[in-house]
């Protein structure tokens, strides 16, 4: 969890568990069990990538991010380089957006959920640059879906071209001009990296494969279809 004021989240605790026990203390119904399908395994996109490949982004470090970490490996990277984090965004987990999809198609998927996930995330890097990073919803939680960097001024063509192509390879697509411009893309399934850098800053970002967020959401829609299938009353003849 990527709290803003760790202090506060703290002294919040005890009020917390207390909320997350009225309803069973004032009596309300048992929230209907909700089926959980498993997360596949996919580098990149559900897991990091143990090292870099040159050439295929779901594979790159930035800032010691990579695409497919989980919230706590996120948490890791940020507390050991020090980051600081400005701004926090959490979403609904996997089980509350499956009862909602229940309840949208009109069948009985209980109370929304309390539960959250790591949605999105704002780090300083303590010399001028900032991360964002975001995330899809899996069954086992949020993994990290893109990775974007603005530097800080100060940096020429030339050495930002050396330290990408130190870290990831030669590059698919390149130009330069009064910046650099790369790109990084190999297989479709290997989601691209690209960087706009120079003297001014500019921007690096990794993003996953395109439609990665539709295969997650492919999983919610599953588990509402399981959930009525298991539901289903079977006429009496």
């Amino acid at each position: 969890m990527l709290p803003l004021d760790v202090g506060a989240a703290a002294a919040q605790g005890p009020i917390r568990k207390l909320i997350d026990k009225m309803p069973s203390l004032l009596g309300a119904p048992k929230q209907p069990v909700v089926p959980m399908p498993s997360t596949p395994i996919i580098t990149g996109l559900t897991q990091p990538a143990a090292t870099t490949v040159a050439g295929e982004a779901s594979t790159f470090d930035l800032g010691g991010f990579r695409l497919g970490m989980s919230e706590a490996q996120i948490q890791q990277v940020l507390q050991a380089r020090g980051y600081r984090t400005s701004r926090v965004m959490r979403v609904v987990d996997f089980e509350g957006q499956v009862r909602t999809a229940v309840n949208t198609r009109g069948g009985h998927g209980g109370l929304p959920s309390r539960g959250s996930v790591l949605g999105e995330a704002s780090l300083k890097d303590g010399v001028g640059g900032t991360y964002t990073l975001k995330t899809i919803v899996w069954p086992d939680g949020a993994h990290l879906s893109s990775i974007s960097y603005l530097p800080p001024p100060g940096t020429s063509i030339e050495e930002w071209r050396r330290i990408l192509v130190g870290k990831w390879g030669n590059p698919s697509k390149e130009e330069a001009r009064d910046t650099l411009n790369a790109e990084w893309a190999g297989r479709p399934s290997a989601g691209r990296a690209v960087a706009q850098v120079g003297p001014s800053g500019g921007s690096v970002y990794i993003d996953s494969p395109e439609g990665s967020r539709s295969r997650a959401g492919a999983l919610v829609d599953t588990a509402a279809d399981s959930f009525f299938a298991s539901s289903a009353r079977k006429p009496s003849l």
